[in-house]
C-alpha cells in the first residue's frame, strides 16, 4: 500500500467503480429525463406514454453505469455491474416511493431484480469489450 495512488487501488476498493458507475447512470437518467420532459412540453407527445419512456430511461441509465463502472475496474464486470444496477435500482425505488408515498410492492421487487440483472449483463459487456 505504500507508494501506491487512490486511483492504483480502485480495482480493489469495492465501492469506487460502483460509485463511478452510479455517478454516470444518474447522469444519463437525469439528461433523459430533462430531454424527454422538453420534449413532453413543446410536442403533442401523450404523457400516457411516460410509463415506458421511464423505463426505457431506466433500462439505458443501468447499462451505462454498470458499462462504465466494469469498464473501469476491468475484473468482475457482473459483479461491479450487478451492483451498479442493484444501488441504481433501490435508490430509484426509495426516491418514488417517498415521492408518491406509496408501499412496496411486487412490481418494485421485480424492478430491482430486473434492473440488477441488467447491470450485470452491462458489467459482461463493459469488462470484455477492448479500449
Amino acid at each position: 500500500m505504500k507508494g501506491k495512488s487512490l486511483s492504483d487501488m480502485a480495482p480493489r476498493l469495492g465501492g469506487t467503480p460502483v460509485l463511478y458507475g452510479l455517478i454516470y447512470a444518474f447522469a444519463v437518467a437525469f439528461s433523459a429525463l430533462l430531454l424527454v420532459s422538453i420534449v413532453l412540453t413543446w410536442t403533442s407527445i401523450p404523457e400516457t406514454k411516460l410509463p415506458v419512456m421511464t423505463y426505457v430511461i431506466n433500462l439505458a441509465a443501468v447499462l451505462t453505469g454498470s458499462f462504465a463502472a466494469a469498464r473501469r475496474t476491468g475484473e468482475k464486470g457482473w459483479y461491479y455491474g450487478g451492483l451498479t444496477g442493484l444501488f441504481y435500482s433501490v435508490a430509484i425505488t426509495i426516491l418514488g416511493l417517498l415521492i408518491v408515498s406509496a408501499s412496496f410492492t411486487l412490481h418494485n421487487l421485480v424492478q430491482i431484480t430486473l434492473l440488477s440483472a441488467i447491470g450485470a449483463l452491462g458489467g459482461v459487456v463493459g469488462v470484455n469489450i477492448r479500449r
